[in-house]
Parts: structure tokens; C-alpha cells; sequence
């Protein structure tokens, strides 16, 4: 009984320098967010461990794994054609062989099944657009023709085409004979502009150049210039010897179709 009273002093004096010592009145009674017996650990070393956690790696995409397997099958058919040119012997060679046609296969399925989705999605065709069959194309290009007709017979009122030139370049006179079958024909306007000043014969009386090759930056002649009557835009067609269809075909684009839109 005598050492049951002594045993129990000693804890009652000991817990008391403990609990002088502490923040808190009893290892029972501490933080509610801490584990009992780790009140004694400072609060900072608690947030450093939960710092020091590594964040879990975020799950590969569908899109990331097909990347990276398509990556590894062409470094192995690549490593196998490596070994197969370096050491070919006929292993080498087959293990190459069959690498390889494992590509192909995967190759041939997705344009197998790429068909399909074009056969099933007609907005998805580019042949409808711009077709490769013979039947459809000279549909295609009576088609187009007639609309690149019907533009320039519709445009005359608000354009014209600037011809710019010198009396001296052989390449003008090799053109003014293809801007006056335009003129005749679609009854378009045609300016004709001398650098220098001296006429064609088929047009014998142009305008004298006032600044306007320059503003355009015309470097070349011949050159062609679309432009408007009203709001006075300008839009080159082209320089050099054009034949009447390139003229027409490039009214038709600069003035109906927008970037892209044809091809």
C-alpha cells in the first residue's frame, strides 16, 4: 500500500512539472485538431511535413496516351531500321519488316475509316468543293466560268481596269490588245496610264502618269489595277502578259469571293 502511495506521488509530481511546462492542462486535453501526445510538436514543423507532400501526378489524358504510344511505336521502328542498316542481318531485317508493317496497318485502318467519315458527313468532302473527277470537273468549271462571266458584266458600273504602261516595253503592247477584247466584249472601262508618256495603238491616247505607279508601287509594267469608280479602291490584278481568262478569273476572286473561300 506504501509503494501504491508513493508510485501515485510521484505522477502527481511529475505531472505537475509537466503541466507548468506545457500551453495546455493535460496530454488528454490538448488541440482538438492534434493527435493526443503530439502536443509538444510546434505547429510549424506540422505545416512543413504537410508542405514537403508531393501532389499526385494528374491522370494522362486519352489524347496524351495515344501521343506518347504513337511515339513509341515509331522510336522502335525507327531503332529497328537503325540496327537493320547498320547490322543487316536478315533477323535485323525481319524484326525491321515486321515493325513496319504494323505501322502501315494502323495507317491503313485510319484511312479506311476516314472514307467512311467523309462518305457519312458530305459537309466534310472537299470534292464536293473542289472536285478530282473528270465528269464533275467540267461541271465544276462551266459553273465557275459563268459565274466569273456574269461578275464582270455585273461589275462595269463601279470598275475599271488601269493599264499601266510605257510606249517602249514589249510586254504592254503584247497586253493592250487583250485589255480592248475585254473592253469590247464586257463593255469594261479600260484607263490607260503611260509612265512615259507615249501611247499604244490600241491606245494611242492614254493618260499621262500622275503619281499613280508609285502610290501603287508598280515596279513592273505591265500592270493591271482593278478599280472603283465610287469609293476608289484599288486592287491589283497582276502584272506581266495576262491572258483575258486570268483578268476575268481575278475579277471574279478579288471581287466576290472572300480568302480561302475557294479552296
Amino acid at each position: 500500500m506504501r509503494l501504491l502511495l508513493m508510485f501515485g506521488l510521484c505522477l502527481f509530481v511529475n505531472g505537475a512539472s509537466a503541466i507548468g511546462a506545457l500551453d495546455y492542462d493535460s496530454i488528454w486535453r490538448c488541440d482538438e485538431n492534434r493527435f493526443n501526445w503530439y502536443c509538444d510538436i510546434p505547429p510549424d514543423t506540422e505545416q512543413a511535413e504537410t508542405a514537403t507532400e508531393k501532389p499526385k501526378p494528374k491522370a494522362a489524358s486519352e489524347e496524351d496516351e495515344a501521343v506518347a504510344t504513337l511515339k513509341k511505336l515509331r522510336e522502335d521502328a525507327e531503332r529497328k531500321r537503325a540496327l537493320a542498316i547498320v547490322k543487316p542481318t536478315p533477323e535485323n531485317l525481319k524484326s525491321y519488316i515486321l515493325a513496319q508493317e504494323a505501322l502501315m496497318d494502323r495507317a491503313s485502318v485510319f484511312s479506311d475509316v476516314w472514307r467512311r467519315v467523309i462518305w457519312a458527313n458530305p459537309e466534310l468532302n472537299y470534292q464536293l468543293r473542289n472536285p478530282s473527277n473528270n465528269a464533275a470537273i467540267q461541271v465544276h468549271d462551266a459553273q465557275r466560268a459563268l459565274k466569273e462571266t456574269e461578275t464582270l458584266a455585273g461589275i462595269v458600273k463601279e470598275w475599271g481596269i488601269f493599264f499601266i504602261f510605257r510606249s517602249d516595253c514589249p510586254y504592254c503592247h503584247r497586253m493592250a490588245p487583250t485589255l480592248k477584247f475585254l473592253s469590247e466584249q464586257y463593255r469594261i472601262v479600260v484607263f490607260p496610264v503611260s509612265i512615259d508618256g507615249g501611247g499604244l495603238p490600241e491606245f494611242p491616247n492614254p493618260s499621262r502618269d500622275n503619281g499613280m505607279a508609285a502610290s501603287i508601287g508598280a515596279s513592273v509594267v505591265p500592270l493591271i489595277v482593278l478599280g472603283n469608280i465610287k469609293d476608289h479602291r484599288l486592287l491589283p490584278i497582276g502584272s506581266g502578259v495576262l491572258s483575258a481568262q486570268d483578268i476575268v478569273e481575278r475579277i471574279y476572286i478579288l471581287t466576290q469571293t472572300r480568302p480561302g473561300e475557294l479552296y
